[in-house]
């Protein structure tokens, strides 16, 4: 028998997901951001789950590749654009829509003889990550020669799209200055009646909702989980409509009893007052479980909470089991998922929801429901 560790990914959840988003963003079009092999749940897995998107956003030519011979037929982004030369001819031949954020890219592009199907100009509007600012190296005496030759490049009616990414999307003072900005650099640079425009994340989605332009991006709440490790009512209230779309399993494996004064794991940080059960689960931070975990976290055992004692090792958990004493060797623990908020892990190991789905390592299992 394998060991038990195992990460089970629930299509359907995606569909509800992508559904609950869909009533908040008026007519806007939608981008499924499945960067990061779709944020450690697998590209495998939503290109079922979240088939009524409008599109897919990713980061590499091997993501966006990997859809394809899946059989998303779609549109497809690539967020950051190509990263080299060599990359113009995956282009073409996957059908790829790109973004072009700095001034080699756009030379990339101009050189070459393929045809794009949509080229999207990302602006910097404040977040000083990536884009074109207005005293920037896209300014200058052949700026709408530049910007035609793209346009001519690209297959699509409305070949141009703009782009720019909201710092603090939960922010309707600094979303609307960072509107501002990007309009003003737009209109600079030649804007067109027609061509797309895009901004919002998922924070933008809920909390300012005026700014779902043409196409939204989506990210972390296609996969029933909040940006921020203290999210507010309005998106708790977003979140308690979501479901999670993964769950992290593994089984107890062994049983100790510890006798008072004795302790528990590396360090001996924990010390039992009384004499209890502690369950050992198989699973530890090499799985991608935070050894940073506070005293309190909690997992789900035969249905209870119960609480994770001692350090977490790299293959192992210890498990105080004084509210589950029906556990025994099999038992299946829930370390997130339906059962275990994955928000609250986040808030007990002071680290993000992205993080906890996307450092999943490939020993664990994956199984899609």
């Amino acid at each position: 028998m394998s060991r038990p560790a195992k990460l089970i990914i629930y299509t359907n959840s995606f569909k509800h997901n992508l559904n609950v988003l869909k009533a908040k963003t008026k007519d806007a079009k939608i981008w499924a951001c499945v960067k990061a092999g779709a944020y450690g749940h697998g590209i495998e897995s939503i290109v079922e789950g979240l088939k009524g998107a409008d599109g897919l956003a990713v980061l590499e030519v091997r993501e966006a590749m990997e859809a394809r011979e899946l059989g998303w037929e779609k549109p497809i982004l690539l967020l950051e654009g190509i990263f080299s030369r060599q990359e113009l001819h995956n282009i073409s031949n996957l059908d790829l829509e790109i973004v072009v954020h700095n001034s080699q890219q756009i030379e990339w592009c101009l050189s070459s003889k393929k045809k794009f199907r949509k080229i999207w100009v990302k602006i910097n509007s404040g977040m000083n990550r990536l884009g074109f600012k207005k005293s920037g190296t896209l300014f200058c005496s052949d700026t709408n020669k530049i910007l035609n030759h793209l346009r001519v490049s690209c297959t699509q009616t409305g070949a141009l799209g703009w782009m720019t990414h909201f710092a603090v999307g939960e922010s309707t003072k600094f979303c609307s200055e960072q509107e501002k900005e990007f309009k003003k650099t737009i209109t600079l640079l030649g804007f067109r009646d027609g061509e797309s425009i895009s901004y919002s994340n998922s924070d933008a989605i809920i909390y300012n909702s005026k700014f779902c332009s043409d196409w939204v991006r989506p990210g972390i709440l296609l996969y029933g989980a909040a940006s921020s490790l203290n999210p507010n009512y309005d998106m708790k209230a977003v979140l308690n409509s979501l479901q999670p779309c993964q769950a992290l399993q593994t089984e107890i494996i062994a049983k100790q009893i510890v006798k008072a004064g004795e302790a528990v794991g590396y360090g001996k940080t924990f010390v039992a007052l009384n004499d209890m059960v502690v369950g050992i689960a198989a699973i530890g931070y090499a799985d991608g479980y935070p050894r940073s975990i506070k005293k309190g976290t909690c997992c789900i055992v035969e249905g209870k909470r119960c609480q994770i004692v001692g350090v977490v090792s790299m293959d192992l958990i210890h498990i105080d089991l004084s509210d589950c004493p029906e556990a025994t060797l099999g038992s299946v623990v829930e370390f997130w998922g339906k059962q275990m908020p994955i928000t609250e892990v986040a808030q007990f190991s002071g680290r993000l929801c992205y993080e906890l789905f996307t450092g999943i390592t490939s020993r664990v299992t994956r199984k899609i429901m």
